[in-house]
């Protein structure tokens, strides 16, 4: 995925967990109550969700681990 794609991509998740997305240049991520996401330009990335903590990660990694969760949590995602 491009840094263009993973910004859409979490402003998308954001939407679905109905939290404000915040986004640089550099950075982008969301959280709330029980989750954290951030993914930064460089390509590593950290999520903490429920008992999951990734640290500095890849991004896609760290985004596929996170749609995982939400998933499992009832979360919508799109098709």
């Amino acid at each position: 995925m491009t840094w263009s794609d993973l910004r859409i991509r979490v402003a998308r998740l954001g939407a679905a967990l109905d939290v404000v997305v915040r986004s640089d240049p550099e950075v982008c991520g969301l959280s709330g109550g029980d989750f954290r996401l951030s993914l930064h330009h460089g390509g590593h990335g950290d999520c903490t969700v429920g008992n999951l903590t990734l640290i500095d990660c890849p991004n896609e990694l760290v985004l596929m681990e996170f749609q995982r969760w939400m998933r499992g949590a009832g979360y919508p995602l799109e098709a």
